[in-house]
């Protein structure tokens, strides 16, 4: 057996067999990150504990085998494809976040994302300094491993200045907690040697004048190629040297488990303007006054190209189209912590431009939705880039760093030196304040021809950066990509120096080798990714990994962004002639991918590309179905009534069933309904699901108002059990009384149990069906509604949106929520309740931007609501909960802690609710329970 082999056999007697992955395909997935670079892992091993880290380490040192620890792979530079094992930190352990001091400081666990530090800063007005664009997605263990910068973050408030203490684990097993001083005293005894080894370090810089001249000058500027050297430079004592040569070290020196940062003040108020220049000579003239003396928190520069790719957005301002083909512009903005300091730091940005020759003068708008529209128009910048290559061509990013009165000059020659390699077009953009410039070409990855070309463009920048006293890698990390010019950068005798540094930390090299220190010449331009066409609806995919934060199969199958790297391997593989290796990886996509994907539609709202992934999967389905499954689902929806009807008596019976059974029982019985109809039933006691009821007629006496009401297919099934808090009052009946209390009178359609929207065949891929449906259903509600007079509630909001997608724009379409607010708010008397509840805002809620309004509606009726945090899609996904209860249990793991202090839940979909019952251990019901609960008439 080779090295890896026995390594899985030994670690699974510590490390349960289903969290140990050997099979190619959800192993290159689990591996796969935002750079160009293809996996190469032989295993993934998904750890839970702190002793379970311990024994990895342990089988790791025996086998010889290497570890690569994984964050949240948005990286660009390839830090995390590794080589032997992918390490993936699994559970809430890695995730804790502690504020300290009042929020001065916060402690973080490394899964924790930088965005969820943020948030809990939020109420102590702090912040995290670091605020890389992918903060709101990458974990702060990603971060401080690549000493992430961002934005606005300059180097005296970057992760490796604002750390106070580290928690680590060396190769060899030994943990240290800095902020523990008997844990570091011990530490110092048992490697004592160790730690003298990085002290010769340190004095042979020292003894060196142009080595310590060099570390010092280039850690004047963003530099994140090879190790943190200055950590030599910065501090004299061995652990505070080791503690801040991880920072930046890539997970190549020990894994990190928490770190204890420092934080900033949070301005709560805003100023932004986009300047326009008639060069970028004049820009960078402005950017050195503003440097001189103004309280910026961001500058932002556009070249020519860059600011060219951006006039065709709609919302680009008109008074800065005229600027000439050599125009360019900054995106300033300025933070205060009250009126009269915004307007302070204002005043002193117009009087340090007015030097300058500004082709348009600056307005400064400071209502924050107008300064996101400015930012948005930046951050559309990528996409537009990334968005029209070609589906062979890869996103390729750069990043360097010069000092800022060289910007001129370097964005000059990127431009030439690019067009001359044969990526013409090029927009170049950055962080002006710190000399930090990006670029981004369209890049060929499997054209032998391309990576010349781009082989030769990087030698030649990296020349023309050096020679301007810059850096080859200023915050995106060294990584693969950047590797090979380590040595460069920094010259043999500091290079050798990172060597015997890796040796002395890592002898044996089990942690991430060949990331940062690289014998290889083109390790950058090898082992790169597949890159070409599957489908224009995902084909401009950039692996960025934001979608993986919202995705609810990320645990238990394929995140987003790993389907699309899989089926993108597939087609290469087909492309090689590998066929019946690409129908073995299709097999396990089609069950770990298509369909175990909720079709939330939630990746697309963090897609920088806001691409439409779910709708994809929803295809794939739609393309899987076989003609027997068309017959079916055709038959069903023609006799849709009848079908109902029959699932609605099922469950009454199965309800009944399982109240005599009693819990134990129920429960075993679910492998045998399981091999009977294809679902897995819980105890329909314990989440108080029942049949239907029929629908009741409205009451006929005239009202001032009209509404129609639809009641959606799910709530005519599903009907809610007696739950010891609430009687088993059926949906329908309630949402007839609130509205005739409001002074409605209500019509539900005729033929209402044959109707549906078709979400529920449109899930399945069964478009033809649910167009049927919606069709049949659109037909109805104008007649019910005289064309769109009359306002039409469902109260189910997926089907309402589905609803708003598909039927006549002339129909006033509302879901509860927006109901209550629009009609009933001002027609009926709340009254608080003194408790707490829960709400869930389904996906479909969150995608029509309802989730405050849902608050709001709630909160008119109790006095506290809790939406608890991190859980945006339940995994319920119609049927799915059960027909992968998996994929729900595994959405909705941290419910039942977050909601024990609350009485019950709401939400307004009834399929949820199920879900958010059995594992909220808490009966959630529909919202306009509640509604009813806390009105009277006026």
């Amino acid at each position: 057996m080779c090295p890896i082999d026995t390594f899985v056999e030994d670690v699974k007697n510590t490390i349960p067999e289903q969290r140990v992955h050997t099979e190619e395909m959800l192993v290159k997935a689990f591996s796969v990150d935002g750079s160009p670079f293809e996996p190469i892992a032989k295993a993934v091993v998904d750890v839970t504990t702190t002793d379970e880290l311990q024994a990895l380490l342990r089988a790791a040192r025996s086998h010889k085998v290497s570890l690569t620890f994984r964050g949240a792979g948005t990286g660009v530079s390839g830090q995390t494809i590794a080589e032997d094992v992918t390490v993936r930190l699994i559970g809430d352990q890695w995730k804790r976040i502690e504020i300290l001091d009042n929020g001065d400081r916060v402690r973080a666990g490394c899964c924790a994302v930088g965005g969820d530090i943020n948030e809990a800063l939020k109420p102590y007005r702090r912040l995290l300094t670091s605020d890389p664009s992918s903060v709101n997605s990458a974990f702060i263990g990603g971060m401080a491993s690549t000493n992430a910068a961002g934005l606005s973050c300059t180097i005296d408030k970057n992760i490796y200045h604002m750390m106070t203490d580290l928690h680590f684990t060396l190769a060899d097993g030994a943990t240290v907690d800095t902020a523990d001083p008997s844990n570091v005293a011990a530490f110092r005894k048992s490697h004592a040697h160790m730690l003298d080894e990085l002290a010769a370090l340190r004095q042979r810089i020292l003894d060196s004048e142009e080595m310590d001249a060099k570390v010092r000058r280039k850690f004047s500027i963003r530099n994140t190629a090879g190790y943190s050297l200055n950590a030599f430079t910065d501090y004299d004592d061995p652990v505070e040297i080791l503690k801040h040569l991880i920072i930046g070290s890539e997970g190549t020196l020990a894994f990190i488990h928490d770190i204890t940062l420092r934080t900033g003040v949070l301005k709560p108020l805003r100023a932004t303007a986009l300047v326009g220049f008639t060069s970028l000579e004049n820009a960078i003239q402005g950017v050195l006054r503003l440097e001189e003396g103004c309280d910026m928190y961001a500058v932002e520069f556009l070249n020519c190209v860059s600011l060219g790719a951006l006039m065709q957005l709609p919302e680009f301002p008109d008074s800065l189209q005229g600027l000439g083909d050599t125009g360019c512009a900054l995106l300033l903005e300025t933070r205060g912590e009250d009126e009269k300091k915004l307007q302070a730091n204002v005043d002193s940005v117009l009087e340090a431009l007015s030097k300058v020759d500004v082709a348009i003068p600056p307005e400064f708008v400071t209502d924050h939705d107008v300064c996101e529209n400015l930012w948005n128009i930046r951050r559309a910048l990528f996409p537009i880039l990334a968005g029209t290559r070609n589906p062979d061509e890869f996103a390729y990013s750069e990043d360097y760093c010069v000092p800022i009165k060289n910007l001129p000059e370097a964005c000059n020659a990127f431009v030439d030196i690019t067009t001359k390699h044969g990526f013409p077009g090029t927009g170049v953009h950055g962080h002006a304040l710190h000399g930090n410039i990006h670029f981004s070409i369209p890049l060929k990855l499997n054209d032998p021809e391309s990576l010349r070309r781009l082989s030769d463009l990087l030698d030649e920048v990296g020349d023309k950066v050096l020679s301007l006293g810059g850096a080859l890698k200023a915050e995106h990390g060294t990584g693969r990509a950047v590797a090979p010019f380590v040595r460069l950068e920094w010259g043999d005798d500091l290079y050798k120096v990172m060597q015997d540094l890796k040796k002395t930390i890592d002898p044996e090299g089990l942690l991430n080798p060949n990331v940062i220190l690289n014998d290889d010449p083109r390790c950058h331009l090898t082992n790169l990714k597949y890159a070409g066409p599957v489908d224009p609806t995902i084909d401009t995919c950039v692996d960025c990994g934001f979608c993986e934060y919202v995705c609810p199969s990320r645990e238990v199958g394929l995140s987003s962004r790993q389907r699309i790297y899989v089926l993108r391997a597939i087609a290469g593989l087909r492309r090689s002639g590998e066929d019946e290796k690409a129908d073995k990886w299709q097999a396990l996509f089609d069950a770990k991918g298509r369909d175990l994907c909720a079709t939330d539609g939630l990746c697309s709202t963090r897609c920088p590309l806001a691409l439409d992934i779910a709708g994809y999967m929803r295809t794939l389905r739609h393309e899987a179905a076989s003609p027997s499954h068309h017959s079916i689902a055709d038959k069903i929806g023609k006799h849709f009534k009848l079908v109902q009807n029959s699932a609605s008596t099922m469950l009454h019976v199965a309800s009944a069933a399982h109240r005599l059974m009693g819990h134990t029982l129920a429960t075993k019985t679910a492998p045998l309904g399981r091999k009977l109809s294809g679902m897995t039933l819980p105890d329909l006691r314990e989440v108080h699901l029942k049949g239907g009821a029929k629908l009741p007629a409205p009451n006929p006496d005239k009202r001032p108002n009209t509404v129609v009401y639809f009641p959606s297919c799910a709530v005519r099934t599903m009907g809610y059990a007696d739950d010891g808090q609430h009687k088993d009052e059926p949906l329908v009946d309630v949402a007839l009384r609130l509205l005739e209390r409001a002074g409605f009178q209500v019509i539900i359609p005729d033929k209402t149990n044959g109707l549906c929207c078709g979400k529920a065949f449109e899930t399945k891929g069964l478009f033809e069906e649910a167009d049927a449906k919606s069709a049949e259903l659109n037909e109805v509600l104008l007649r019910e509604t005289d064309n769109g007079r009359i306002p039409v509630l469902c109260d189910t909001s997926p089907c309402l949106l589905r609803m708003r997608k598909t039927l006549d724009k002339r129909l006033e379409l509302l879901e509860p929520v927006e109901f209550v607010l629009k009609h009933l708010a001002d027609k009926l008397h709340f009254t608080r309740k003194n408790r707490a509840v829960a709400i869930h805002a389904t996906c479909s809620m969150r995608e029509m931007g309802l989730v405050e309004k849902f608050r709001e509606v709630a909160e008119k009726c109790v006095t506290k609501v809790v939406i608890p945090e991190k859980i945006f899609c339940c995994g319920f996904s119609g049927d799915k909960g059960f027909t992968h209860p998996e994929l729900n249990a595994a959405a909705l793991r941290t419910l039942a802690s977050q909601i024990r202090d609350c009485a019950e839940g709401y939400s307004t979909s009834r399929t949820c609710e199920i879900g958010l019952t059995l594992h909220g251990r808490k009966p959630y019901r529909n919202i306009l329970y509640l509604v009813d609960e806390c009105t009277e008439a006026k």
